[in-house]
């Protein structure tokens, strides 16, 4: 049976060019460690469904939840994604390519509401559904800069005018099995530059 619930993935951008270019035992070790990053930042309680090597498929059934409870979520993933990166880049002990070229990654994070149903699999959950394979598609986009966050119309009929003063909404979509599925993003790379202002003060 069809189930109502909330879909959140946080996916590595520049993991395709990263473990194609560098050594592979340090690319795999720095990957495992931002993957552990975000899922210990995962204050929601979101369940995951699965580790899809660059990216982690949260999801929550029930009502849409409270975007400024989802923004604290992304600004908590995104912050934690760089500040591992930043203490990564200042201990490091390493300078092969994968070590040197870590602080080049970042996070993209898609959130959509919408049916799907979850099955086990041993002891694994996963989940099946047309909204799922949506939200998936939604993370190939024309965005251009990899550091934002996007939300499906599904939520962002409810989106505030504003979550930070520095924000800016824009407008997308993507074609999706013959549908047009609407988005807006925003770039969370001011974050980073807040954080900095904040940490040098």
């Amino acid at each position: 049976m069809q189930q109502k619930g909330f879909i959140f993935i946080p996916d590595i951008s520049g993991f395709t060019k990263f473990v194609n270019s560098v050594e592979l035992d340090h690319s795999r070790h720095v990957i495992k460690e931002l993957l552990e990053t975000i899922i210990d930042a995962n204050d929601m309680d979101l369940k995951i469904s699965e580790i899809e090597g660059d990216a982690i498929l949260f999801y929550q059934l029930g009502e849409i939840p409270d975007l400024e409870v989802v923004y604290a979520q992304v600004e908590r993933m995104f912050l934690s994604f760089h500040k591992h990166l930043l203490i990564y880049e200042r201990d490091r002990k390493c300078y092969c390519n994968a070590c040197i070229s870590a602080i080049n990654l970042s996070l993209k994070i898609i959130s959509h509401y919408g049916e799907f149903t979850e099955y086990n699999i041993g002891d694994f959950k996963k989940l099946i559904g047309k909204d799922v394979i949506i939200a998936h598609q939604l993370l190939k986009n024309d965005i251009i800069n990899h550091e934002y966050w996007l939300l499906s119309s599904s939520l962002s009929e409810k989106l505030p005018q504003i979550f930070k003063p520095w924000m800016q909404w824009e407008l997308g979509s993507k074609k999706v099995d013959q549908h047009e599925v609407v988005f807006h993003f925003t770039q969370l790379s001011q974050l980073k530059k807040e954080r900095v202002k904040v940490e040098n003060n």
